[in-house]
């Protein structure tokens, strides 16, 4: 069997945060590094996305060229993940010969196969600069609570915005106000693959329920997709120079070709069996069926992981897998592995306010594997988790130095004050106890290699804490320091040694560093043999994490926190929030303006374009609304109908994602959102005042 891993290509605008440590690069690297140890044929491909308007619009403001921004921050990133012991065997970069190459010759075989059409759209245009400008280009008054905003988002509520739904709009570059012209767009027919997508997400065995689930809902409505933009950064469309391809259609293409730069292995990986699946219509797409089980055609030859964040779930489990049918060369992704969202001290993670920790500010200050270890034991990874600088110092003290390092420790210290060696004991001699401790190793072993493969992490470092614990109890219970019997004492401590062999080659995916210090001074390697070498005199591996270190960090974190705003209305009257952020203040009369009722939910379904919004059919009293509210990922819809809730029901209306919202559903939270509901049970369209 061989293995392809490859992680989301970071985004050159800037270095990595612990958020993209948790979701991706880690948990794929453990997952490499895993299968090596097992002796598996596994390679693992990354890189960096250095395409789109956010670098173009970054360049610009600082007066440099696209190419010096993907320039540092490609070697920025390449650094953090270094220095967190993420190992590639290919990196590479979207910007380069290869990946153009690449994107282009997939782009030509998906047009060969009929599903690239040109339309004409309308989009913003800004006479002064002469061009044609991409959504970011465009900022300007959100209609929904006049905050700044910008062509694709407000920046104040988070509600997804179309450019031509902004209020007073203008072109960030020159500040002149667009106006709106007609261009021709290509698109890609991602909704003629809806049967195959549907038969590929439900036979794919090792995909996570959760992104099946989500892929599917997403699949039930799938729209074509614009995969071209009118700017010049990018990789070219090859039949309009003018005109660049999308970066969600290029940038996976960057798994092909920066496996590509390993050589003709990459056809090993990616070049499926042409004789076994062939596209029964390759032109026509109306009834396209293929002669094989979608996904089926090498699943015992490789394998393909995707290891990714939360928020580009569909694009990996949807749209790549679409390209990839469409085009017809390529194996699909065997498991697409989805990371939730990390928070930070229960707040979402902003790089704009400042609320973040970055990779380099971590390393500078603790163990890259004390972050590792962190990272994975404080939830699942297919959970949103929060990263509290009190709770990291907590686990890494109690868990990993209390129990894991503690026994390790205890261990090799008494061995080598008694024996300078690792002793060896007959197996066939061993006590009943030894042989149940040694039997629980293998029992660790077994469950490790299934959580690891199902990546459940969180479930493999348990084992492995409860395996050290086995260790601690045997430890204490023997009781070596009373043992006069040399050949009884070896016994004890080759069990207790053996133990600490198994936890260290567990360990090792998860902490690669600490796990080799430790091994070199029993004088081993990373397996399972216990070879007898001279013990060097044992040190602290494993140091606790101090009050004044975690103390520092908090208030660093504080000192660069940037307040919040409205965007709108500065300098008027304010107070202070409980967390000391300003708020205005209003007068009483401006509730007067508002018309806030019990409504109560009908009908609540997926908007397939919106990664947030769900449609809902509303009942206030005397009529049914349509209202849009941005709260997927956090309700699934059939849990939401029959639920009372609090409705603005005199906000103008506006469309959303295409879909008109006739009001205003209130929530509270930001990571964890909650529906506000009345108390009591009180009839649908009474008023609140």
């Amino acid at each position: 069997m061989k293995y392809l891993i490859t992680t989301a290509l970071a985004y050159t605008n800037g270095p990595l945060h612990l958020g993209h440590a948790r979701s991706t690069y880690i948990p794929a690297d453990i997952m490499t590094r895993y299968l090596k140890l097992k002796g598996e044929d596994v390679i693992h491909v990354g890189g960096t996305d250095n395409h789109g308007v956010p670098i173009t619009l970054t360049a610009e403001k600082e007066g440099v060229t696209p190419e010096d921004i993907v320039e540092k921050y490609h070697n920025e990133i390449k650094h953090d993940l270094d220095s967190l012991n993420v190992v590639f065997d290919s990196f590479g970069r979207t910007h380069s010969d290869i990946h153009i190459k690449t994107a282009q010759e997939f782009y030509k075989k998906l047009r060969e196969n009929g599903y690239i059409y040109e339309k004409e759209i309308e989009q913003f245009y800004c006479p002064k600069c002469d061009r044609f400008l991409a959504d970011r280009y465009v900022e300007g008054t959100c209609p929904f609570c006049d905050g700044e905003a910008r062509g694709d988002h407000c920046e104040v509520c988070g509600r997804h915005l179309e450019p031509t739904e902004l209020i007073d709009p203008y072109c960030v570059h020159c500040n002149a106000k667009p106006e709106i012209r007609k261009t021709t767009h290509y698109f890609f027919k991602l909704s003629a693959l809806n049967s195959d997508l549907e038969e590929y997400i439900k036979s794919s065995e090792e995909m996570p329920e959760h992104v099946k689930n989500l892929a599917l809902r997403w699949i039930e409505e799938l729209h074509d997709w614009d995969i071209s933009r009118d700017i010049k950064w990018g990789v070219p469309i090859p039949e309009n120079p003018n005109q660049v391809m999308y970066v969600w259609l290029e940038a996976p293409i960057g798994y092909i070709s920066f496996t590509k730069q390993l050589g003709d292995v990459w056809k090993e990986y990616w070049l499926k069996n042409y004789e076994n699946l062939r596209f029964s219509n390759p032109v026509g797409y109306e009834n396209q069926r293929f002669s094989n089980p979608v996904g089926k055609e090498n699943e015992e030859d490789v394998k393909i992981y995707h290891f990714i964040g939360k928020d580009i779930t569909v694009h990996h489990s949807v749209f790549w897998p679409g390209m990839i049918l469409a085009n017809g060369d390529y194996n699909l992704p065997s498991s697409v592995i989805s990371g939730g969202y990390l928070t930070l001290e229960g707040r979402k993670m902003s790089t704009s306010k400042k609320w973040v920790v970055w990779v380099k500010d971590f390393v500078e200050n603790f163990e890259s594997d004390y972050l590792r270890y962190f990272l994975m034991i404080n939830a699942p990874l297919n959970r949103d988790s929060d990263f509290s600088w009190d709770e990291f110092q907590k686990r890494i003290n109690t868990e990993l130095i209390d129990i894991i390092g503690n026994f390790i420790h205890r261990t090799l210290v008494f061995t080598q004050r008694k024996f300078k060696e690792v002793p060896i004991a007959d197996k066939e001699s061993l006590k009943e106890e030894d042989k149940a401790l040694l039997m629980k190793c293998e029992e660790t072993l077994t469950n490790v290699d299934k959580n690891i493969r199902s990546y459940n992490f969180k479930d493999a470092l348990m084992n492995i804490i409860h395996l050290a614990k086995e260790g601690n109890t045997y430890f204490q219970s023997m009781e070596p320091w009373t043992i006069k019997d040399e050949t009884r004492l070896k016994e004890v401590l080759y069990t207790c040694c053996t133990v600490v062999k198994y936890i260290l080659y567990l360990l090792y995916p998860f902490m690669p560093k600490k796990t080799l210090e430790i091994l070199d001074l029993m004088g081993e390697e990373v397996d399972l043999e216990l070879r007898g070498k001279k013990l060097k005199k044992p040190k602290v591996i494993f140091k606790k994490v101090e009050d004044e270190d975690i103390k520092k960090m908090k208030e660093k974190l504080m000192a660069s926190k940037e307040p919040k705003t409205d965007g709108k209305n500065k300098g008027k009257n304010k107070t202070k929030k409980s967390n000391g952020e300003k708020m205005e203040l209003i007068g009483i009369d401006y509730f007067d303006n508002l018309d806030l009722r019990v409504a109560q939910i009908l009908e609540a379904e997926d908007i397939p374009k919106s990664k947030k919004l769900l449609k809902l059919i509303v009942d206030i009293g005397d009529e049914k609304r349509q209202v849009v509210a941005g709260i997927k990922g956090h309700y699934e819809p059939e849990e939401l109908v029959g639920k009372k809730i609090v409705l603005v029901c005199n906000l103008k209306p506006a469309k959303l994602c295409g879909v008109e919202s006739q009001g205003m559903v209130l929530a509270a939270g930001d990571d964890v959102v909650a529906l506000l509901t009345p108390d009591k049970d009180v009839p649908v369209g009474s008023k609140i005042c």
